[in-house]
């Protein structure tokens, strides 16, 4: 018998929430899982994985956008069902409603970035502006 947690639950990116949202994340049997909260508007994603994503829509309305040759393909997600981004596939999620996301993947989590910037361009500028407000905030 040991102290250890068995489900050592973190918060994403170390801490507070951010323009996009917030998350949790745990390594449990050599897969890391996440749940995460995703604004309406923003993103998540804009990269490639090694291993096989899977992602299950708790709560709200989105979809994903995959880079399949050459052109993007939409797969809307829906509540209670897995959708599987396969590996080495660029994606991005775009939640069109507040979103609560359970994700894992077929081993570590690991992000190579690859950019739709027919999407972020916009949204970035958006993220940008809240990081500011949040700044100013943290000053007074």
């Amino acid at each position: 018998m040991t102290l250890d947690f068995i489900l050592d639950i973190k918060r994403w990116g170390g801490g507070e929430p951010t323009a996009v949202g917030e998350g949790y994340s745990w390594m449990y049997q050599g897969r890391f899982h996440s749940v995460l909260y995703t604004r309406a508007g923003l993103y998540r994603g804009n990269h490639i994985h090694p291993n096989d994503q899977h992602t299950l829509l708790l709560k709200g309305k989105g979809r994903y956008v995959f880079k399949e040759d050459g052109e993007n393909v939409d797969y809307h997600l829906e509540e209670r069902k897995i959708l599987d981004v396969p590996a080495k596939m660029p994606h991005i999620f775009l939640p069109e409603e507040d979103c609560l996301t359970i994700e894992w993947w077929e081993g570590d989590f690991v992000a190579e970035e690859y950019d739709f910037p027919e999407f972020t361009v916009e949204i970035n500028k958006r993220i940008e502006e809240f990081d500011r407000k949040v700044a100013e905030l943290k000053k007074k």
